[in-house]
């Protein structure tokens, strides 16, 4: 396999030469605004352990596509979409590693409430969020802001099954006028569902600052991150190389592919290392709370790369 491992050097020399640059990095990689804004939302969803989770769910369908080419050779579309989820890992690892690396600046904290991009935000994105809220915790379901919105939930499912069963009732030239009383009243309980969940957002914020009020990610040794990180980086542009010459090759590529599931440990360790070398840090950085510390630096690094890619998707709409 000379020519695949040939791929993987040369791709992996072109990215290094645009690692130190935010926007070198941007350019190469061609992200679009909705790329962009696609990893903002997963990562925004990634509530218990913060940089490390969205690590962990991006990976998954990942590695299922690849367990799958040990009995089925792959569709080549279904390749170009791994070699895409991929790509927007490698580029959250690179725009973290900028950070630790001081090449981006961390962002000053603000005490304004902020509005977290709610308004943007698909409505199956909060309810993804809120269920996964209850399914860790049932008694969340008491929480006025969450009760709120279950409530409009079952206002909305109530008020869809009416309009389907009233509409073939309604003659054709009532049907447009019809059809505007119900949209909005949709749109009326989808803008409570967003307030409520905004409301949830800055409340969680608040109690976040509290706890972390005198410790933040600027508090810690970042730069000793900038060589695993590394490592982290190289390891996920060579899974990608390889997914694209099997994509490409189409010579022999479920052998490839199943080379690739099978050295899958590789990746997994160095996203659960993680923290373990978080957990290090927070020792040198005079932190007794081991556990509690390397969850602020995981929530720490979700927060900065959240803004930086929503900051970088408006940029680009506006473009």
């Amino acid at each position: 396999m000379v020519e695949l491992e040939k791929k993987i050097s040369g791709d992996w020399i072109e990215l290094k030469e645009t690692a130190n640059d935010y926007y070198s990095l941007l350019e190469f990689l061609k992200l679009s605004p909705p790329r962009l804004a696609e990893a903002a939302a997963r990562l925004r969803l990634s509530v218990e352990q913060g940089i490390i989770e969205y690590k962990r769910t991006c990976l998954s369908p990942v590695l299922v596509a690849l367990e799958t080419a040990r009995y089925k050779s792959l569709a080549v579309e279904e390749m170009r979409t791994q070699e895409t989820s991929l790509m927007i890992i490698l580029f959250t690892v690179l725009v973290q590693r900028l950070l630790a690396a001081e090449l981006l600046p961390l962002s000053k904290r603000s005490e304004e409430k902020k509005s977290f991009g709610v308004e943007q935000m698909h409505v199956n994105v909060i309810l993804a969020d809120i269920n996964s809220r209850i399914k860790g915790n049932p008694a969340l379901r008491a929480n006025s802001a969450i009760k709120n919105i279950l409530m409009q939930v079952q206002l909305y499912n109530r008020e869809n099954h009416k309009m389907r069963e009233l509409l073939p009732t309604i003659k054709p030239e009532m049907q447009t006028s019809f059809l505007a009383n119900f949209t909005r009243t949709f749109d009326d309980i989808i803008g409570s569902i967003r307030r409520n969940y905004l409301f949830l957002l800055q409340a969680d914020a608040a109690a976040e600052r509290a706890r972390q009020e005198g410790f933040s990610l600027a508090l810690m040794p970042l730069k000793e991150l900038v060589p695993f990180l590394t490592n982290q980086a190289r390891e996920l542009a060579r899974m990608r190389s390889t997914i694209g010459y099997a994509r490409e090759d189409k010579y022999k590529t479920r052998e490839v592919l199943v080379r690739l599931y099978e050295s899958r440990h590789d990746i997994l360790r160095l996203v659960e290392d993680e923290v373990k070398l978080y957990r290090r840090m927070c020792q040198v950085a005079r932190q007794y709370d081991l556990d509690g510390c390397a969850l602020v630096a995981a929530n720490g690094f979700r927060d900065e790369i959240i803004a930086i890619l929503e900051k970088q998707a408006r940029r680009k709409e506006k473009a």
